[in-house]
């Protein structure tokens, strides 16, 4: 569950809050709060995602790597 914008009122899509709900099988950690560094980009996010899922993809959309700090 997330949002495009991180701020509604300035319309700016850093900082987006989103929710990762399960650990897709042990695959990601829970109970976290990550903070991605500046400039990650939201692919990553679907590329780890789609990993966990079985899919071998090398890269999705404009992703840069998966988050290794969701992976358990």
């Amino acid at each position: 569950m997330g949002s495009g914008l991180g701020d509604g009122s300035t319309h700016q899509y850093n900082d987006l809050p989103i929710v990762v709900a399960g650990s897709a099988q042990g695959r990601f950690r829970t109970g976290d709060h990550l903070h991605c560094p500046d400039g990650t980009p939201l692919a990553n996010l679907w590329l780890t995602q789609a990993k966990a899922m079985g899919l071998n993809l090398p890269k999705f959309a404009d992703s840069s790597g998966e988050l290794k700090t969701l992976l358990a």
